[in-house]
């Protein structure tokens, strides 16, 4: 039987999708990506839902993308379909909440932004840990951190590829509650029965105003960073990022 990358539960007025992977801190691979995909078309013209929940099962929230599978895949890593499905996210009609414990790191941190609502558990840590492995963040993830966090705290972010504390992540706006540990999984599941419990017409239509209103702010122009962005992602130095992760080793940069 494949392995069940995903949960879905579905209640009476809300959703929860957990991330299952937690030997590998449920970083996204392929077959993640696609069944969060495939969960979000099912519920997003579910009448009945007001609420989607997304969790990581066991230690961590989501440690990005797997790297592993990076190192594997030809051409470099091309994050359209993660880009794809992290808009889908976005547009998704009704209000939805990340429940956040433990690593929450490059991709799992904007897995978490693309939500509407960040609770954290104490213990999380938080980052955009990219720089580190020689990759780029692709522009809707940049403007995501802008949007959620203002410039000045993702140029933080960004530069230093820093593990930020739960505090300090909810000062930087990156999360709206910290709470203890033990009880993220009670705090986030009554906030969802809360929103849920509101009007739905009025949930879709809140929802779709404050999208609307955000939705021409970062309308730039921006192929020539789409292209650097590719440039970065094929790059050997992106090559020899992931590897020395992966064999617990410093990277040997060579700008090229």
């Amino acid at each position: 039987m494949a392995e069940e990358v995903l949960k879905v539960t579905r209640h009476p007025n809300y959703a929860v999708l957990t991330l299952n992977r937690p030997e590998k801190r449920n970083a996204l691979n392929q077959p993640l990506i696609e069944a969060i995909n495939k969960a979000l078309a099912q519920f997003e013209n579910d009448r009945e839902v007001r609420a989607l929940l997304i969790r990581g099962e066991g230690a961590s929230f989501c440690a990005g993308i797997d790297l592993k599978e990076v190192d594997e895949a030809e051409g470099g890593h091309n994050p359209t379909s993660l880009e794809s499905v992290f808009g889908r996210l976005e547009r998704f009609p009704v209000p939805t909440i990340a429940a956040i414990q433990g690593a929450a790191l490059a991709g799992g941190l904007e897995l978490a932004l693309h939500c509407d609502l960040r609770i954290a558990g104490e213990g999380a840590r938080l980052g955009m840990t990219l720089g580190r492995v020689g990759l780029m963040v692709p522009y809707d993830f940049t403007r995501k951190l802008i949007e959620v966090c203002g410039s000045a705290n993702t140029a933080w972010i960004l530069y230093t590829a820093d593990l930020i504390e739960a505090a300090r992540g909810r000062e930087m706006n990156m999360v709206h509650e910290v709470v203890p540990d033990a009880k993220l999984a009670e705090v986030t599941t009554a906030l969802a029965e809360k929103v849920a419990g509101n009007a739905p017409l009025s949930l879709r239509a809140m929802k779709a105003t404050v999208r609307r209103c955000m939705s021409e702010t970062f309308d730039a122009w921006h192929d020539d960073l789409l292209r650097m962005a590719r440039e970065v992602r094929q790059s050997e130095d992106a090559k020899e990022g992931v590897r020395a992760f992966l064999e617990k080793r410093k990277p040997a940069w060579k700008a090229r």
